[in-house]
């Protein structure tokens, strides 16, 4: 297993230096000289969306809600990933190219004004930090399986390689350790769930599932809408909402989060795009069918007497289902491709955050400088990630609420309406303001993701401040 790792450790380093030497400018690291073709355009954007979180997160989480999480995880995941390319990308990287734009915040000070640039750059640097805690934690926890690791050495183990390959090689080393690592994730996913159903004996695992006893009662429950969920969710009478608005949320942040939406602008043209429309939806739906459906199939491979400690943690299942199902040197490839999805995601967001502070926020733009804050912001979260209080915890579970509700509808204004500054600005600070008071105050009484009061918020605020 060790051998297996480390391997791709190498690989990763290596594909940093070269292209370190390949980087010639500011175009260069920010954007891979807008040079993308198709298969790296999609598999950066599958692998950045994907992290830890979609294997461990949304590939475990059936085991206590079932199919009907499943079900519409995937759905909406094939929804927005096609409405993104189709309603997004095209738009996007012809008003990108007009204005000679590297950021998403520096379209929205193009199109809005000063204001909304340095707001939107703030956004994604504060949130997207803590919502590397959670990826960071993901990573340190999985290491700690498959080396023998203290849970820190796996951090420091994480923090290194990216914060190299990224700081050194910029947005170039972004996307081709996307591609390897996305194909990576991809293969790793469809091979756990083939092996999963082969070794349940195909469509007669869905028969076997209907006769076990779950934490609810009996195992019919796992194929039907409205059932089953967290306990408190349960007896709140809230398990549509909650299981709605949550994948809803999870999966609409493919139309508006910077850190995907700026693979459309780095793309060689609108020809890329249009193969891109093709690809990704069809490898994201691909993936999202085999993942998400782990779960529920985890009844009839986890142990009666151990189901309780899955329960309260479900991102054990796929860990533990492959331990379980493959022999060593495959379920270290498989476990490396999970480690993989954490990797792709905090390389990009940790270019994102950087660029933005740089270009946006102090306006410089200089390698030396950008570099550095790769550094710095990977420090951050990395830190805190070693025993995140609980108040960070809640901050992370906001992050994505936030991003995507305080981008879509500024995004949308700025690729199809002539809108006002002002109501751009308002928007963005009432989707903000919205999410973070929800999840505070709200969440854990009507169990709806805050994303949509998120949205709504923005969506009425923009709409009356044009009329007025």
């Amino acid at each position: 297993m060790e051998a297996v790792f480390v391997s791709y450790l190498i690989l990763m380093f290596v594909i940093g230096l070269a292209e370190y030497r390949r980087t010639k400018g500011t175009l260069d690291y920010y954007l891979a000289g807008k040079q993308l073709g198709v298969f790296l355009v999609s598999f950066s954007f599958f692998a950045t969306y994907f992290s830890t979180a979609a294997f461990l997160g949304g590939g475990g989480f059936g085991y206590v809600a079932g199919f009907q999480w499943s079900a519409f995880l995937t759905f909406f995941h094939i929804l927005f990933a096609i409405l993104a390319w189709v309603l997004i990308a095209p738009k996007l990287k012809e008003i990108a190219d007009k204005h000679g734009a590297l950021t998403i915040p520096e379209i929205f000070g193009a199109k809005y004004g000063e204001a909304a640039r340095v707001i939107s750059a703030l956004t994604i640097i504060i949130f997207f930090s803590f919502y590397m805690v959670s990826i960071y934690k993901g990573a340190g926890n999985l290491l700690q399986v498959m080396m023998n690791l203290s849970y820190v050495e796996g951090l420091a183990i994480t923090a290194l390689i990216v914060v190299f390959y990224t700081a050194l090689g910029g947005f170039r080393a972004v996307v081709v350790t996307d591609l390897i690592q996305g194909v990576l994730t991809f293969l790793g996913g469809i091979a756990l769930f083939s092996t999963l159903m082969i070794v349940l004996g195909g469509f007669e695992a869905v028969e076997k599932l209907k006769t076990v006893e779950t934490f609810a009662g009996s195992g019919e429950l796992l194929f039907e809408i409205g059932k089953l969920a967290p306990p408190p969710v349960m007896k709140a009478g809230m398990v549509l909402p909650f299981i709605l608005s949550l994948t809803f949320a999870i999966s609409i942040a493919q139309l508006s989060s910077p850190q995907l939406v700026v693979r459309f602008i780095a793309a060689r043209d609108q020809r890329v795009i249009r193969g891109g429309m093709l690809l990704t939806p069809v490898i994201i739906g691909l993936f999202a069918m085999c993942v998400f459906s782990i779960g529920p199939f985890a009844w009839l491979i986890v142990p009666k007497e151990e189901s309780l400690k899955f329960l309260k943690n479900p991102d054990l299942v796929v860990p533990y289902i492959a331990m379980k199902l493959f022999p060593a040197g495959v379920n270290a490839l498989l476990l490396t491709a999970i480690i993989a999805a954490a990797m792709s995601t905090i390389n990009s967001l940790l270019h994102m955050m950087a660029t933005s502070f740089a270009r946006d926020v102090i306006k410089k733009d200089s390698l030396t400088l950008t570099r550095a804050l790769v550094v710095l912001f990977a420090l951050i979260p990395l830190i805190i990630a070693v025993n995140p209080p609980d108040v960070i915890v809640a901050i992370v579970g906001v992050s994505f609420s936030v991003i995507t509700a305080t981008f879509l509808v500024p995004l949308l204004a700025a690729l199809y309406f002539n809108s006002k500054p002002r109501s751009v600005v308002l928007s963005m600070i009432a989707a903000l303001i919205t999410s973070v008071v929800w999840y505070m105050l709200f969440y854990r009484i009507y169990w709806i993701y805050p994303v949509v009061p998120g949205l709504v918020a923005s969506a009425v605020v923009f709409a009356l401040s044009e009329k007025i």
